[in-house]
């Protein structure tokens, strides 16, 4: 008879297991549960039990389960890590950090602990403690990139942008086809006006991965931001042939038509927005720009057909309150006075509502005002 009920555990364990592994967590957990009626003393059970219950999103029957193999067991680290772990995904970050503690006082030692708790440590603004748990994250798992980032993104957070260069400096040495590390140490060279660093770290990541369509896209914005305009139009052409204009095809776009009005090159910059439009439809920023571009070019029937259009998208407030305006006055301009004054009331209530609800919406007021002023409100 033992034999048999022996049997019939291992069976349903197996069972269990492979369900799990189809992610068909509630027949393993009627699996589970059926094993535990066979050998209630058994903890294991128990976890693969709290694991099906945390991925069925079931969280406190899960955290009953885990306890359940404290009773057998009170100095099982692993499931203080579990329980702690399930705490995350309900957001008590205090208990978690309290279980977290609790197993690595058992002597469970993952990175994976000690990266959620970095992360739970920056959240609450505890930046020493952050980079504590990071740092024992990364002596378990060197070759992890993505803690190292981790880390370089704590220093960022705080402005520490020479330590934030010194981590990827020994990052590129351990893991030197890292994209992040280019990506990141350009970015943050720009970002100080240091161009030639700039320059430099972003070929050499160019190099590389010469198909990297987003190290081009950062190539193109140092060029841009130090005035290398022809280096930056080779760069545009380069980008044209080889396909990655178009995989970065928003800001490509908007960086070209900057530099051509810059140039004067109006119409050349308004070819190069409304091909991004046709690409990208929705997209509001483009449109934006487009409404902006012809309203100070005074080209107000195109200003009507596309503030008409960021209009019907619904945009964010900036977006819209601009979009408003901008329609009006394309009313006005092109004749229609009378519709155009309903838009300028009409923009007043409108606006007035959104400043009410969000009282540091400036762009709020500024159309508040210029419509008033419009309507002699004096």
């Amino acid at each position: 008879t033992i034999k048999m009920d022996i049997e019939k555990y291992n069976d349903l364990i197996s069972q269990g297991i492979g369900l799990m592994a189809t992610e068909n967590y509630e027949a393993a957990e009627k699996k589970f549960s059926a094993a535990i009626k066979e050998n209630p003393k058994e903890k294991e059970t128990y976890r693969h039990l709290g694991n099906a219950y945390a991925n069925l999103q079931r969280y406190e029957e899960a955290i009953a389960t885990f306890k359940k193999i404290l009773y057998l067991d009170a100095k099982d680290a692993e499931t203080f890590y579990a329980i702690g772990s399930i705490y995350i995904l309900l957001e008590d970050k205090e208990k978690a950090i309290e279980n977290y503690n609790k197993a690595e006082s058992l002597g469970y030692d993952n990175a994976e602990m000690y990266e959620i708790m970095a992360s739970v440590f920056l959240e609450e603004d505890d930046p020493a403690q952050a980079l504590r748990n990071i740092n024992r994250a990364i002596a378990l798992s060197p070759l992890e990139g993505n803690l190292r980032i981790f880390k370089v993104r704590v220093y960022l957070a705080y402005d520490k942008f020479n330590e934030a260069l010194a981590t990827l400096d020994d990052m590129e040495k351990i893991l030197p086809d890292a994209f992040e590390v280019y990506d990141l140490k350009s970015q943050i060279y720009l970002g100080q006006g240091n161009y030639q660093k700039a320059i430099e770290t972003v070929n050499k990541g160019c190099a590389r991965f010469p198909k990297d369509a987003g190290l081009a896209l950062i190539k193109l914005r140092i060029l841009v931001e130090s005035s290398k305009t022809d280096l930056a139009y080779e760069l545009i052409n380069e980008m044209k042939k080889n396909g990655m204009y178009e995989e970065q095809l928003k800001d490509t776009s908007v960086i070209e038509a900057t530099l051509l009005i810059q140039d004067n090159k109006i119409d050349d910059a308004q070819n190069v927005l409304k091909n991004a439009h046709e690409s990208l439809p929705q997209d509001e920023d483009i449109l934006y720009l487009i409404v902006d571009l012809n309203g100070k070019i005074g080209k107000y029937e195109e200003v009507l057909k596309y503030s008409q259009e960021l209009i019907e998208h619904e945009p964010q407030q900036f977006y819209l309150a601009t979009a408003m305006y901008f329609y009006a006055v394309a009313l006005e301009e092109t004749g229609n006075k009378e519709e155009a004054l309903k838009i300028f009331k009409n923009i007043t209530v409108k606006l007035r509502k959104m400043t009410i609800d969000t009282p540091a919406f400036y762009e709020g007021y500024l159309y508040r005002l210029l419509s008033h002023t419009k309507l002699g409100e004096y």
